[in-house]
């Protein structure tokens, strides 16, 4: 981490001394490198976004000077752009302490208002709640409430149209009552005018309202994105491995489905609710009998839906189900097609696929067919209710308890009660599959984060000491047991060989080490460090690994070795690839260190993806380095001009090296042999071939 920057964030420092005061330990450097900083100092919204994670409130409000002295203590300000912590204020003064200096300062409210334009950020113990923690519509309503203004505005503009729409039958019934028995073209002119003003005005109240959904849907669409994002990059190891990766997507595509409600079909239906019971009013004045008419057919409409909605929801239910088993077949086909090709095997999978997807446009097949269905049904009732009014209204106005505009505004009014209810029966299908996509969407967000809890110990300064005590693992219940009372102490500093049959439990050793798992009984110490409670992020960021099959993303080759630390210079890009024995290949594609990989390294071989990864992994200079076979892919010129530079990439650094060929561990300080998850010898090479045990056994049939 660039340390001027550091110094340079008051934001991040002026937080961290006000959550000292909570109780309340922080890492700044963590903060940074989860907000993803290159450059420029982090904003208001950051600040709010890093005093969530370590288990605060944070509230951005423009302070009057009138309330100055009432405000909650400690609270974060900015003087002339830069951020302070205020300790306390009154009447008078306001009192300061420096982020960086810890210098204490003084000045008058006046002062403070003119240099800090009255904006503060107040913190607040956060207080989780079961209802809090539990997902579901709740989730949603903290964004919502942040864009209520632009909702405020879209209820305002919603009252207008619902005036339009009450105002436009009772000219009509003048036009008929009055203009049309009179005569009178004074009285038609006038009501002329108003029927076009009132034309007019809706369109433009329409579009209004329109832009405005349109407008909150994009941004509610960013923030519940970006949520869910958040969450799913801290979920645990475990989560992944228990799902495939299409049906994780296909979750992920299902937040749209609930913006779209949320920000279109359910406050349309606030809005159309409110103005129905005055609209129902309106009836009763016109005509109390043909109102219970009304009012009947919203009781039938209501049992019919009561009757529909189970069946919709199961069936939408299933078509969700088969649409995500299909993503998930075509993500493993796609990501697999080399090996489908080479093994000649394309016919089964199409055949397959060909399955899949019959089941998948069956399902969706009885879903729309039951929607349809319930569409007719509900124009049906629409049709007979229709009937049944314009009968009865007939009889009334022959009668003489009702004139013809009455009747024709009544029908106008009528169906501003009933089209409403006509909407809601799309809009609930809309709630079945909002409801399907909320239980899917909980699937992710109901699952505990490994990081962002309060109360979690930072380390920062690992130096490097290791220890597993009577450590035991299985990757889930059902799942036999992968290390079995395993103990071992790493000095700082030691370069240590972990060798073992495939399966006994060596890659294993390294995940709970980054505590992408915990051990279901014992503990892992990094210097005396319990992991159980020690932050994951800040731990991962003192550690560095390269795996058997390193991930490299799209972009650059500068890029891929510079992701774990953006702000490296030029000097440390290059140390870190001579080191990794990558620069001379490098230096020999067609743009050097600016060639694109392509997607998952694709334009590179095995060899070179395994060294730049060993290059994006040693240019973080980590206190702790683990190589889980990370020279299996490279030929034997390659891994000798690796094991050449060992002595300097395991200079001042505790290095962990799990490997199957014996020959890139011999210089081992200490190798551990590992079989059935349980640690049977331990030594240095010269050790383990004099005791003519398992280890000595694989270096003669490797080596002779």
């Amino acid at each position: 981490m660039n340390v001027d920057k550091l110094n340079n964030d008051h934001g991040i420092l002026s937080l961290k001394l006000a959550a000292e005061q909570f109780d309340k330990s922080v890492s700044p450097r963590t903060l940074i490198h989860r907000l993803g900083l290159q450059k420029g100092q982090a904003c208001e919204l950051d600040i709010c976004r890093c005093a969530d994670w370590i288990g605060l409130k944070a509230r951005i409000e423009k302070v009057e000077l009138s309330r100055l002295d009432t405000l909650p203590m400690p609270a974060l300000t900015q003087i002339n752009g830069l951020y302070c912590v205020m300790l306390s204020c009154n009447a008078q003064t306001v009192e300061l302490q420096h982020p960086v200096t810890l210098d204490m300062i003084t000045m008058s409210n006046e002062e403070w208002a003119e240099h800090s334009h009255q904006h503060v950020i107040l913190l607040a113990e956060k207080q989780l709640t079961k209802a809090a923690t539990e997902f579901g519509f709740s989730w949603f309503i903290p964004s919502i409430i942040k864009h209520m203004k632009q909702a405020k505005s879209v209820l305002l503009i919603s009252l207008f149209i619902q005036l339009i729409a009450l105002v436009t039958p009772l000219v009509f019934e003048n036009v008929i009552d009055k203009v049309l028995v009179s005569r009178s073209l004074s009285s038609l002119q006038v009501l002329a005018f108003a029927l076009m003003a009132l034309a007019l005005f809706e369109p433009i109240f329409s579009f209004l309202r329109s832009w405005l959904f349109s407008n909150l849907a994009c941004k509610l669409n960013s923030e519940l994105n970006s949520r869910l994002y958040r969450h799913l990059l801290a979920l645990p190891m475990s989560f992944y491995n228990q799902r495939q990766t299409g049906q994780i997507t296909a979750r992920v595509r299902e937040m749209d489905q609930v913006r779209q409600f949320l920000s279109g079909s359910a406050l349309t239906m606030i809005l159309d609710f409110l103005f129905i019971f005055i609209f129902i009013a309106v009836l009763f004045a016109y005509a109390p009998k043909l109102t219970w008419l009304v009012l009947g057919s919203l009781v039938v409409y209501f049992l019919f839906w009561l009757s529909v909605g189970p069946t919709l929801r199961s069936r939408v239910n299933k078509h969700f189900e088969c649409s995500a088993d299909n993503s998930a077949f075509l993500n493993q086909a796609i990501t697999g097609v080399e090996t489908i090709k080479t093994s000649a095997i394309e016919a089964g999978f199409i055949k397959e696929w060909q399955t899949s997807l019959a089941h998948q446009l069956k399902a969706g097949l009885k879903a729309r067919i039951t929607s349809i269905w319930a569409q007719q049904g509900i124009s049906f009732i629409q049709k007979i209710t229709a009937a049944l009014l314009l009968w009865w209204g007939v009889k009334l106005v022959m009668s003489g308890d009702l004139t013809a505009g009455e009747l024709v505004a009544f029908n106008m009014l009528a169906g501003q009660v009933t089209q409403p209810i006509l909407r809601l029966a799309q809009v609930w299908q809309d709630f079945q599959h909002t409801l399907i996509s909320l239980n899917r969407i909980g699937d992710i967000l109901s699952e505990p984060t490994e990081v962002g809890s309060a109360g979690l110990v930072s380390n920062p300064k690992v130096q490097g000491q290791i220890s597993f005590k009577q450590v035991r693992f299985r990757y889930h219940s059902d799942a036999p047991e992968v290390l079995s009372n395993l103990s071992f102490d790493i000095k700082a500093g030691e370069f240590i060989g972990i060798t073992g049959s495939s399966g006994s439990g060596k890659s294993t050793v390294t995940k709970l080490l980054q505590r992408l798992y915990n051990p279901n009984s014992g503990e892992v110490y990094v210097d005396g460090l319990d992991l159980a409670i020690a932050d994951p992020v800040e731990l991962r960021r003192n550690m560095s690994i390269v795996l058997q099959d390193s991930h490299l993303f799209s972009g650059t080759v500068a890029e891929n070795i510079k992701q774990c630390c953006p702000q490296a210079s030029q000097e440390q890009l290059l140390y870190a690839a001579q080191l990794a024995g990558a620069h001379q290949f490098i230096e020999e594609l067609a743009q050097g260190y600016d060639t694109q990989v392509g997607e998952r390294g694709s334009n590179l071989s095995g060899g070179q993806k395994q060294r730049i990864a060993l290059a994006r992994a040693l240019i973080t200079n980590p206190k702790i380095l683990v190589l889980d076979e990370a020279t299996s892919a490279l030929d034997y010129e390659s891994e000798a001009a690796i094991i050449s530079r060992l002595p300097e990439i395991t200079k001042d650094r505790t290095v962990i090296s799990i490997a199957h060929r014996l020959n890139t561990i011999n210089q081992c300080d200490r190798i551990f042999v590992v079989e059935k998850g349980q640690l049977v010898e331990s030594g240095n090479h010269q050790q383990l071939i004099k005791e003519q045990q398992k280890y000595a056994r694989l270096w003669v049939s490797q080596v002779g």
